[in-house]
């Protein structure tokens, strides 16, 4: 052993006890070194190395092999997906639909019709109701007192009111 080392053990027991104890210790660590090299420790045997790297090898083959197999089964989720969405996605072509859809609502004999008030009944009873509250709004408005069953401009605002919210539940 160096001469260095054995400064260093002496300084270090010097801190927790006398010169003579720290003597005593580090000469005690330098008979130990000397029996540790004296007695080697044995070496394992080559078989049991062989087996302990082939358990190692066949660990690492198949964390590999999971690895692999979790790569394709992700690789195969993604491609399926992007399958379904570009299957699903789009659905079935259909043909391009006219700018006007609500018309559909209305049969088809009434937008052939010239008077489309005419064919509807709905229609045409919101179109008299309109009809008749601007006649009451005008003679309001000009000054007549012969406006009509309704005497009052607020019953006049009530009814129209009521017509468009009767127009709008339809």
């Amino acid at each position: 052993m160096g001469n260095q080392n054995q400064e260093d053990w002496q300084a270090l027991f010097g801190r927790f006890g006398n010169a003579e104890e720290a003597d005593a210790a580090a000469e005690d660590v330098r008979a130990a070194e000397r029996i540790l090299n004296a007695w080697p420790a044995p070496q394992p045997d080559a078989k049991l190395v062989a087996y302990i790297n082939a358990q190692m090898a066949a660990r690492q083959r198949r964390k590999r092999r999971l690895a692999r197999l979790s790569h394709a089964m992700t690789a195969a989720a993604a491609v399926i997906i992007v399958a379904a969405i570009a299957l699903l996605g789009h659905g079935p072509a259909s043909k391009p639909t006219a700018p006007m859809s609500y018309a559909s609502i209305i049969p088809t004999s009434v937008w052939e019709s010239d008077d489309v008030n005419a064919e509807d009944a709905e229609l045409m009873y919101f179109d008299s109701e309109i009809r008749r509250i601007e006649a009451q709004m005008e003679a309001l408005e000009s000054g007549d007192d012969d406006i009509g069953p309704a005497g009052d401009v607020e019953e006049i605002e009530m009814e129209l009111m009521q017509i468009e919210t009767e127009f709008w539940k339809g």
